[in-house]
């Protein structure tokens, strides 16, 4: 396989690793590119390349902690393989963008544009991540996508991946060449290139203005691809990393698994293709760089960790041991702020209320857990024909949109109790937070009529 799959699976480990602890399990041995993912992750094992698949899901499913999360990424991790790890109970997700198998994964992420689940063979409570908006990229890319340049020097950007095993660089060069590209060309190879004889002795003899570069960091790419308004890629993920920098972009097909990207960006006018387009300058009007810049938003951490977090959570009713951690939560400044009765609560006051309240029958708390670590709290309060919800977050996992998973676990639990039961959320207008995960649910929203400055959410 291409190196694009480890560095799109350290792409993630990297958006998920300060909320998770992360190992990178790989057969690759370049060191270079461990180095790499040592940088980020928490540990790194090379398995042995000569030992079968099936031998290596069982010998890993024994190895692994019991509450782990398996992120697999390879076209080699077939049912069987998948099964190994689920019969254990372990969560799986797969990075996949060729399903050709049936799949018994947990989530599965393809940021190829134009999928949708009726591609895949699953199980019925498979969750999709699918498209743009969930692209694999490391941080320098997600940022500068938030802040893209309006205008760029008109030099062209040249990268086939971090092996090019068909030497498809010199076959690009050569084209170019032809069209007598006249502005400097970044050449960007990746550590496992092995056609570098081959490529001196074309330099030696062309007129083009090529700059050779070889294992660049993320940085120094971002750095690079800004410095050009062109650029040629396979449709693989350094498509997306140039196109999250914004300009004009010519795709070169180079491998099989990515006729879905090719055939997306194609179609949706965000990139041309290089055999055909390149030497026809006028081409370049058509692409569609809002369309692109849109999805490519720089926002699919977030996205992408709420996978993570919904797999990793559970909610179970809350009981007398939990007395301490509701004071500690409700007397949070912010928490304070955005209740209707602002002033601190008095322990006494607290015990009092909380000790009557856990003990009756239309009085309902749940607590959300992230692997057993209490993170926040729901509460249904049955008043006659419906039920009103309150929640709140502990301060140190607020701004991760636990606060939709909260509510969207609450109510799926408390349903299953009282499928029939109206819901009421009552929201300060300052909240924003709150209304947020309100509307991400299809609550309807009207003003409050008997509190000011409030929304009423209803379901």
């Amino acid at each position: 396989m291409g190196l694009g799959h480890i560095f799109r699976s350290l792409a993630l480990a990297e958006m998920i690793q300060r909320d998770f602890e992360c190992h990178f399990i790989t057969r690759n041995q370049i060191p270079s590119i461990n180095k790499e993912i040592l940088s980020t992750c928490d540990g790194l094992r090379i398995v042995n390349s000569s030992i079968n698949n099936f031998k290596e899901a069982a010998n890993l499913a024994t190895d692994l902690q019991p509450n782990s999360i398996i992120v697999l990424d390879g076209y080699h991790f077939d049912t069987t393989y998948q099964k190994t790890f689920k019969e254990k109970g372990f969560k799986i997700v797969c990075i996949d963008d060729i399903y050709n198998c049936q799949f018994i994964a947990d989530a599965i992420i393809n940021h190829a544009g134009g999928i949708t689940p009726q591609h895949y063979k699953t199980l019925n409570d498979t969750n999709f991540y699918l498209g743009l908006s969930y692209a694999l990229l490391r941080k320098p890319f997600r940022d500068v996508a938030k802040n893209r340049k309006s205008e760029k020097p008109n030099h062209l950007f040249i990268c086939l991946g971090g092996a090019d095993p068909k030497n498809n660089t010199l076959a690009v060069l050569k084209n170019i060449a032809d069209a007598e590209e006249e502005n400097i060309c970044y050449l960007i190879l990746g550590s496992a290139y092995k056609h570098k004889t081959e490529l001196d002795n074309f330099l030696k003899t062309t007129n083009l203005s090529i700059e050779v570069l070889q294992s660049l960091s993320s940085e120094k790419m971002v750095y690079y691809m800004n410095q050009c308004a062109r650029a040629i890629t396979p449709p693989s993920t350094v498509a997306y990393e140039y196109l999250s920098t914004g300009g004009t972009l010519y795709l070169k097909t180079i491998a099989d698994n990515q006729k879905d990207i090719y055939k997306y960006f194609i179609e949706n006018h965000f990139a041309l293709d290089f055999d055909n387009d390149f030497q026809n300058k006028l081409v370049e009007e058509s692409v569609n760089h809002l369309g692109y810049s849109t999805l490519l938003d720089g926002k699919q951490q977030k996205r992408l960790l709420s996978l993570f977090y919904e797999l990793s959570s559970s909610l179970r009713r809350a009981n007398q041991k939990d007395v301490m951690r509701y004071f500690e939560w409700a007397n949070d400044p912010e928490t304070r702020q955005n209740s209707y009765k602002i002033a601190p609560i008095s322990l006494e006051d607290h015990l009092k209320w909380f000790y009557e309240k856990i003990n009756r029958d239309n009085i309902v708390f749940y607590i959300l857990e992230l692997n057993t670590r209490p993170v926040g709290q729901i509460r249904f309060d049955i008043n006659g024909a419906y039920a009103i919800i309150s929640f709140s977050l502990d301060k140190d996992y607020r701004g991760k949109g636990l606060g939709y998973l909260l509510l969207k676990k609450g109510i799926e639990i408390f349903k299953k109790e009282f499928p029939e039961m109206p819901l009421i959320g009552y929201v300060k207008k300052s909240n924003l937070a709150s209304a947020k995960a309100f509307r991400a649910l299809d609550f309807e929203e009207k003003d409050a009529l008997n509190i000011e400055n409030s929304y009423q959410y209803t379901l």
